[in-house]
């Protein structure tokens, strides 16, 4: 697998009987790398905006970018919605005014969500020599669930942060965050609410 992977036993050891927490995670990388890269897809649905998961993804994702822009890290920015996406942020040295590429963003229409994975395994593998993480939040209310659990396995470390809101989770009425963790290797499942 080309770029960082997530190892496990340092990050539980770091964990310490925590909730799970990004700082929490620990790396293998390649010889030779410096900093690490982010890529970012946030999905902007109706159902994300009615929820109210929106509004608490862009709150989480502008601490994220703050604690790159600290570490000099390198970050990416997709947003994904009614039907369409768009890199709002392409590769790069995080920004140090990150209220102003966030706090804007608006919601709406479907979840284009396999066409947006697509997009940021297509980034990652752009910049391969850099290693990637790449962090989606979603509901993950979307059809294309069926098909990624059946497609190609992404050969790049992943977060997948699940804003499906309580009461699905409870009932498993969608569940597609859990259910893409169980058959994608190097993929982990957090709650929206972790900190």
């Amino acid at each position: 697998m080309p770029g960082a992977s997530i190892d496990w036993t340092a990050t539980l050891r770091q964990r310490q009987g925590l909730p799970l927490a990004p700082a929490h995670l620990r790396w293998h990388q390649p010889e030779g790398t410096v900093r690490r890269q982010h890529l970012f897809l946030l999905d902007c649905s109706a159902s994300m905006v009615e929820s109210g998961a929106f509004a608490q993804a862009k709150g989480l994702l502008l601490q994220w970018l703050r604690r790159a822009y600290l570490q000099r890290e390198a970050v990416a920015l997709l947003c994904f919605g009614a039907g369409r996406l768009h890199w709002l942020l392409e590769p790069t040295r995080a920004p140090r005014w990150n209220a102003e590429l966030i706090e804007p963003l608006r919601g709406g229409g479907g979840t284009p969500l396999a066409q947006a994975l697509e997009s940021g395994w297509q980034m990652a593998a752009r910049y391969s020599r850099q290693p990637s993480c790449l962090w989606l939040l979603s509901d993950f209310r979307s059809p294309d669930v069926l098909q990624l659990e059946r497609g190609p396995v992404p050969a790049v470390a992943q977060i997948l942060v699940d804003c499906e809101n309580a009461a699905g989770q409870s009932t498993r009425r969608f569940g597609g965050a859990e259910r893409l963790a169980k058959v994608w290797p190097n993929t982990l499942r957090l709650p929206l609410e972790f900190t």
